[in-house]
C-alpha cells in the first residue's frame, strides 16, 4: 500500500467510521496523516506516553493492554483493519491509557491529534461518527468485562478464537492464528496452563488443530454454540 493514498479511496474504509464522513474532511485528513509499515510485535504506543494523536489500521491485527506494577500484562482487543488506536485518548487526556502491540506485520496511518480536534469543530456529521465509534467501543469493553465476569473458560476461549476469525475478514474457517499461548492466556484472563489445557479438549473434539504456535479452526459452529454467540 501506498503512503500517498487517500482516505476517500481507502479500502479499509469501509471497516470504520470514515465510511459515512464527508469527503471534504476526508481530503483534510489525508494531506495532514502519515503513513506507517510496522513489523510483527513492534510497539505502537506504550501507555502514559504523550498523545500527539491517533492510528487507524489499514491491515493487520493489533493487540490493545495494560501493565500492572508486578508486570502482568491484560489484553483488551484485538483491533483489526478500520479501528483505531488511542483515539479515546485524544478526548479524554494527554497520555495513552494502554499499550499498544502489532501481532503481525502491520500498515497504519497516523492522524495528529491537532487534527482531529479542528475537524470535529468544523464537521457535524464527523462529530456524530465519532460518538457513535466511541459508544460501540464502551459496548464491546462492557460485554467483554461481562464475558469475563461470568463465562467459563472454555467459553471464553472459544469467544476469542472467533474474534481472531472474525478480525482476519477472511471466510475460510480453516485460519492460522500465530499467536503465542501466553498472549492468547492474557485474553481471557487466565492462566497459561489452564489455556494450553482448554486447547488441548478442543484438540480432543476434533474443533481445533495445533501445530507450535499455529491454530487452525476446524469446526466453527461448535465454537460458536460455546461461546453463545451467533454464528454469522
Amino acid at each position: 500500500m501506498e503512503d500517498h493514498i487517500n482516505c476517500v479511496d481507502c479500502s479499509s474504509r469501509e471497516y470504520g467510521v470514515f465510511k459515512c464522513v464527508k469527503h471534504h474532511t476526508l481530503n483534510a485528513i489525508s494531506g495532514e496523516k502519515s503513513f506507517f509499515h510496522f513489523k510483527k510485535k513492534d510497539i505502537i504506543f506504550k501507555e502514559n506516553e504523550k498523545v500527539n494523536g491517533f492510528y487507524c489500521i489499514i491491515n493487520g491485527l493489533v493487540r490493545t493492554y495494560k501493565t500492572s506494577g508486578n508486570g502482568k500484562e491484560q489484553t483488551f482487543q484485538i483491533a483489526s483493519r478500520g479501528k483505531w488506536l488511542g483515539f479515546r485518548d485524544i478526548i479524554s487526556g494527554s497520555e495513552y491509557n494502554h499499550s499498544s502491540v502489532c501481532l503481525e506485520d502491520v500498515e497504519i496511518c497516523f492522524i495528529p491529534k491537532e487534527t482531529v480536534i479542528k475537524l470535529m469543530k468544523a464537521d457535524e456529521t464527523f462529530q456524530i461518527e465519532v460518538m457513535k465509534y466511541l459508544a460501540e467501543e464502551w459496548k464491546e469493553m462492557e460485554n467483554h468485562v461481562h464475558s469475563m465476569g461470568t463465562k467459563q473458560i472454555h467459553s471464553r476461549l472459544a469467544e476469542l478464537l472467533i474474534t481472531f476469525h472474525d478480525a482476519s475478514g477472511s471466510n475460510d474457517p480453516e485460519l492460522n492464528i500465530n499467536v503465542t499461548r501466553e498472549v492468547m492466556a492474557t485474553c481471557i484472563g487466565t492462566t497459561t496452563e489452564t489455556l494450553i489445557r482448554a486447547l488441548a479438549d478442543f484438540k480432543d473434539r476434533n474443533w481445533v488443530k495445533i501445530e507450535k504456535n499455529k491454530i487452525e479452526l476446524l469446526n466453527l459452529k461448535a465454537l460458536y454454540n460455546l461461546s453463545e454467540a451467533n454464528a454469522v
